[in-house]
């Protein structure tokens, strides 16, 4: 195990590595974090010739502290944007589920009927898949239902519209329940739904995103794949870890720019793209080792 450091002895390091280290640099580390900053945004200041006869880092000659902490900026910045975004495609794609499910399921609790799901063998799955679909359909099933009645106990955790609910009716319909469910809940929730289902949330979908009658239509495997890749960018968002090159198997930000499509009307992802034009604007010449334009090309902007 690595020694706790002092400020000093981290920027001594920082030092003895290659890197020009200003005076307020020290303010930065004690607020923010040196794992945060030097291991999370390293990569492209380092100096990879350099190191292969040196078992530690080493930096490109004339590297400055605040070029790595200007990318830190830059990436937060970026996470706050996305995060915003993603927010509302959450919301879109939660509400076209529960409302295409409930269009079919009338009674209150049949989100808690096993039959109002599908079977193993219509079960959706990315087509990658390889794995027993039988064993997975019942694993997510069973914590599907797990979860849904686990939230319909009342106790000090539960949230008070749920409370409020259980106490005057004794049930909670789906439309109010999802308020309390993740996107991850969800997305699960939209995998074990009946094709029909599935393709009534498609529906719901295309005409939320204002697409013109004649563009393509939205499939259940193209929701499927928003609600993994967006999950997995929202969480990413959420818990302020690094994003612009952050990747979730082959998916990176480009995938999610593409699938924020799905969820979204155009004007709404033209104005993100917009939002990270500025961005990479504010910073082109901040960075210096990376330039905005291999920035932009990363993101998929």
């Amino acid at each position: 195990m690595k020694e706790f450091k002092t400020i000093a002895a981290q920027i001594g390091i920082l030092e003895s590595r290659g890197m020009i280290v200003g005076e307020g640099a020290s303010t930065v580390l004690l607020r923010e974090n040196y794992y945060s900053i030097i291991n999370g945004y390293k990569d492209p200041f380092l100096d990879k010739g350099a190191m292969r006869a040196n078992a530690n880092d080493l930096y490109l000659e004339g590297t400055r502290f605040e070029w790595l902490y200007s990318l830190f900026q830059f990436d937060r910045e970026l996470r706050q944007i996305t995060f915003s975004y993603l927010l509302q495609a959450e919301a879109a794609l939660k509400t076209a589920t529960v409302y295409a499910f409930c269009e079919s399921h009338k009674a209150c609790s049949d989100y808690l009927d096993r039959s109002s799901f599908c079977s193993a063998r219509e079960m959706l799955t990315p087509k990658a898949f390889k794995g027993n679909i039988i064993s997975l359909h019942s694993k997510n099933l069973n914590a599907l239902m797990g979860i849904l009645n686990r939230k319909l106990v009342i106790n000090a955790q539960s949230r008070p519209f749920v409370a409020h609910y259980m106490a005057a009716y004794g049930e909670v319909p789906l439309w109010v329940l999802c308020n309390d469910l993740t996107f991850g809940n969800m997305s699960h929730f939209y995998q074990l739904m009946k094709r029909s289902d599935q393709n009534s949330t498609c529906k719901h979908l295309f005409k939320t995103t204002l697409r013109a009658k004649d563009a393509k239509r939205i499939t259940p495997h193209e929701v499927l794949r928003a609600y993994d890749v967006l999950t997995h960018f929202r969480n990413l968002c959420a818990h302020d870890e690094r994003l612009y090159c952050a990747k979730v198997g082959n998916d990176g930000y480009a995938s999610v720019v593409k699938l924020m499509e799905i969820a979204l009307p155009g004007d709404v992802v033209t104005n993100m793209k917009s939002d990270v034009e500025a961005l990479l604007q504010k910073y082109e010449g901040k960075l210096h080792v990376i330039t905005a334009r291999n920035l932009k090309k990363q993101l998929g902007i």
